[in-house]
């Protein structure tokens, strides 16, 4: 909005003071809508406030009919099915347009669930096509058999689908001393203690079998422990499980330099794993043990108990039941093998989900929504979002196709140019980030150490491999001589 206030010309002095004039009356107009209904969001507490917008009586005169959707729009109604209320973000975007566009408008309070026709009865885009009201308010999804029929201006709400599943139980997880290291490092750490024990047995009985003396043998045999290969297994492992000095297989001072060098080296690879293994261990063991039953719509096939539920007409139920190859026919064959699945009511969605066989899909602000508010109402979570979502869109208003798209256009594109939908989305929305971030947070944290982090230990251990075998090789040289 600002960059089409700066582009206005002015060439001359009095022309500069009128436009001024002109941007201060626009401003001036905007931050009176906002104070009133716009920036707060709209509630109807006075009562059922079904016909407003511009007080101008020669001002275009729009019908509107509903599809109650929270949080984009939130029609209450008691128990005669007369409306209570009417809330949402909808209803901003509808007084937000009736300002700026100046136009009249009445809410034709009907209640339909569904767009399209179905077996209860005409949906709201017969409302439409005869003639019966010129605009749908609430989050409509543009699909290629809406688009053959209707029009859709810009959309106030851009998202993608996700899916709503049961808040998993912390689970006792026997495996966890095993994850602090890749596969690849334990498969490293069994070789390189299998070679020590050897070459500590075979290096003692080498030195043994070239001393040329009684004297230098005795010196040996009091100051070598490793002639036994129990001794040898036994101070390999007890190293590493951090004794070794009390082993009895321990090093003494009058130990050989070649064997020096050995145990030296795997002390320090011990020190480096035993370290790095102790500072991982403790987040598997403490964190909680989550598994989501799913993670994103394509683990669905691998996990055929787990159903999909979606409201009976709406978007989700259109994608994939016109859906021809992939995931979503994949899911489309469900609902048309189990009709069951379709809901008529939201609510029945979420109890499906609650009794934890089925996965509801929805658009993700929306999902969301209910989320924070059974939150709000149980004080526990019983659902969760899957971390994955999928399929981006776009939805908001649907306009017969005879209507002039650009109209709304403009309306739409400036309330997301001076930030108001996203301002009226905060609003309205319910806090579910206690039920979101717990499974989201331990899934990212929790990171096991690889190889290529522990490579200097194994490089240290061959290092010292190296000492050892030149040491004895020297040994051997200096005793044949």
């Amino acid at each position: 909005m600002a960059s089409w206030i700066v582009s206005c010309p002015s060439t001359t002095s009095a022309g500069r003071h009128s436009t001024l004039s002109a941007r201060l009356v626009i401003l001036l107009s905007l931050l009176i809508i906002c104070s009133q209904q716009i920036c707060s969001g709209y509630e109807a507490e006075k009562g059922v406030q079904l016909r407003g917008g511009s007080t101008n009586n020669n001002s275009a005169y729009l019908r509107f009919v509903l599809l109650h959707l929270p949080p984009v729009l939130i029609v209450t109604r008691n128990s005669s099915d007369h409306i209570t209320s009417l809330g949402g973000i909808a209803m901003s975007v509808l007084e937000w347009l009736s300002h700026t566009m100046n136009f009249r408008y009445e809410i034709i309070p009907d209640n339909i669930y569904s767009v399209e026709n179905n077996a209860a009865g005409k949906g709201l885009m017969s409302y439409i096509l005869e003639g019966r009201a010129e605009v749908i308010l609430g989050g409509i999804v543009m699909t290629a058999s809406r688009f053959q029929k209707l029009n859709f201006p810009y959309p106030f709400v851009i998202g993608q689908f996700g899916l709503v599943i049961p808040y998993p139980s912390s689970e006792v997880d026997i495996t966890a001393v095993w994850k602090p290291f890749q596969g690849q490092i334990w498969t490293f750490l069994v070789v390189s203690m299998a070679m020590t024990i050897l070459c500590l047995y075979g290096i003692s009985h080498c030195i043994k079998d070239y001393m040329t003396n009684k004297e230098n043998k005795n010196k040996l045999t009091h100051g070598k422990l490793f002639e036994d290969i129990g001794r040898a297994f036994q101070y390999v492992f007890g190293v590493i499980l951090s004794q070794g000095l009390l082993a009895q297989g321990g090093t003494s001072r009058d130990q050989k330099l070649t064997i020096r060098f050995l145990a030296g080296a795997w002390c320090t690879a011990c020190f480096v794993l035993v370290t790095a293994y102790s500072s991982v261990l403790i987040s598997f063991v403490t964190s909680p043990n989550y598994k989501p039953m799913i993670h994103s719509l394509y683990d669905m096939p691998k996990n055929p108990k787990v159903k999909i539920t979606v409201n009976r007409g709406w978007s989700p139920d259109l994608l994939f039941t016109n859906a021809e190859d992939g995931i979503f026919k994949y899911l489309g064959d469900q609902l048309r093998n189990e009709p069951g699945l379709r809901c008529s009511e939201t609510a029945q969605c979420m109890d499906r989900v609650r009794k934890g066989s089925s996965a509801y899909v929805q658009e993700y602000r929306t999902i969301k929504n209910y989320v924070g508010e059974d939150l709000k109402k149980t004080g526990r979570c019983d659902f969760t979002i899957a971390k994955q979502l999928f399929f981006s869109f776009g939805a908001g208003l649907a306009i017969s196709k005879q209507a002039d798209v650009e109209y709304y256009n403009r309306g739409m594109l400036k309330a997301h140019e001076a930030g108001f939908v996203d301002l009226w989305f905060s609003r309205n929305m319910a806090d579910a980030s206690r039920c979101l971030n717990p499974i989201r947070d331990v899934a990212s944290e929790k990171q096991r150490v690889t190889l290529a982090g522990l490579s200097g230990a194994f490089l240290a251990l061959g290092f010292g491999y190296s000492l050892s075998v030149l040491s004895f090789i020297g040994e051997f040289i200096f005793r044949r001589r």
